[in-house]
């Protein structure tokens, strides 16, 4: 057990350093990949029932299950953004089970105009990611561990900037208890070229997440903590202020417990072992910052559903941002060793 220790402390300790959406690159790597994902808050670390998507955030979650297994999800994001994601994982003799994945997101059109706002054309702002993964399974042991490598190209008017990725998972399971631990560092690398030959940093983010299943309880629930490198991720939200009878602003004042739950997200998964699946998930950081001060209109939460067919499993998902805008996720799954 002490080496299993140690070699968590060594994972935290070479991760420990990073920076939050707004002032990095390539942030789209951190968007919800499925509609499992996206049900149960958009940030879950351990397996979800042999989901074919799931070791794109912790490569230590690919396993034998999803052998032959491809995955496509779509994702009508917000305005006129959406973004696409597919999976598959073969099994290859000698070598085990392998993991290649596509992400892509396309931020629509966008108009070309001179200082005195004469429309002069349009330009289009795209990125995506080719994913490749492999996982290890101790032997006699609980403990999984894996990595995935991400080329990555961006693509924004006439700029564009590339990248190699890596994602360095771990994740334990122990099936008698029904209780799972995962533990990720993502998108940690180096750009290959630059938009303007000025370096820039990456979406780095350090990931957990804590899961159960009740043997004689129709539900599991997830407990995630997310960008875990980052101390002091809760801000004053200027949308919270107030004006007091005198015309002074109040500003919002955020305290340690906001800085807990701004990295929190907990989430529950009814029916986990049928073929029919209830899912939500509650976001306290997506909540505290776009939501408005008294009309909060359920920013944060997030729900979905999952039906498993015979050849073909659908998965749907609803992301609600604030009152004027939410995310649709629609997820397939078919197993072409049964095709």
């Amino acid at each position: 057990m002490r080496g299993h220790l140690l070699l968590i402390i060594l994972f935290i300790s070479t991760f420990t350093y990073g920076q939050i959406g707004g002032k990095t690159i390539f942030n789209f790597l951190n968007l919800a990949v499925s509609a499992k994902q996206a049900a149960l808050g958009g940030k879950i670390y351990t397996g979800l029932k042999s989901d074919i998507f799931q070791p794109a955030f912790n490569p230590a979650t690919l396993n034998t299950n999803i052998n032959g297994k491809l995955g496509l999800n779509y994702t009508d994001y917000l305005s006129d953004i959406n973004y696409g994601n597919v999976a598959y994982a073969p099994a290859i003799k000698k070598i085990g089970t392998l993991y290649f994945a596509l992400s892509y997101i396309n931020y629509g059109s966008f108009t070309y105009a001179d200082e005195n706002g004469n429309r002069t054309g349009q330009f289009g702002a795209s990125e995506g990611a080719l994913i490749t993964g492999y996982a290890y399974h101790f032997p006699q042991s609980n403990w999984h561990a894996g990595l995935n490598m991400k080329f990555v190209l961006s693509s924004l008017e006439n700029y564009s900037s590339t990248a190699i990725i890596f994602d360095l998972g771990i994740l334990y399971q122990n099936s008698e208890k029904g209780l799972n631990f995962g533990l990720v560092a993502r998108n940690a690398g180096f750009q290959l070229s630059t938009y303007q030959g000025q370096k820039e940093d990456l979406p780095l983010e350090l990931g957990l997440t804590f899961s159960k299943t009740f043997k004689h309880a129709p539900f599991k629930w997830f407990i995630s903590f997310e960008n875990l490198q980052i101390t002091d991720l809760a801000f004053n939200n200027p949308a919270h202020n107030i004006e007091d009878p005198n015309g002074n602003i109040i500003t919002e004042n955020t305290n340690f417990a906001d800085e807990i739950f701004r990295h929190t997200i907990i989430s529950v998964e009814l029916f986990p072992r049928k073929k029919f699946n209830l899912r939500a998930g509650y976001n306290f950081r997506r909540s505290a910052e776009l939501s408005q001060k008294d009309e909060r209109f359920g920013s944060g939460l997030n729900f979905g559903f999952s039906l498993q067919l015979r050849k073909v499993e659908i998965n749907y998902a609803y992301s609600n941002y604030n009152y004027a805008a939410g995310a649709n996720f629609v997820s397939l799954t078919l197993n072409l060793n049964e095709l």
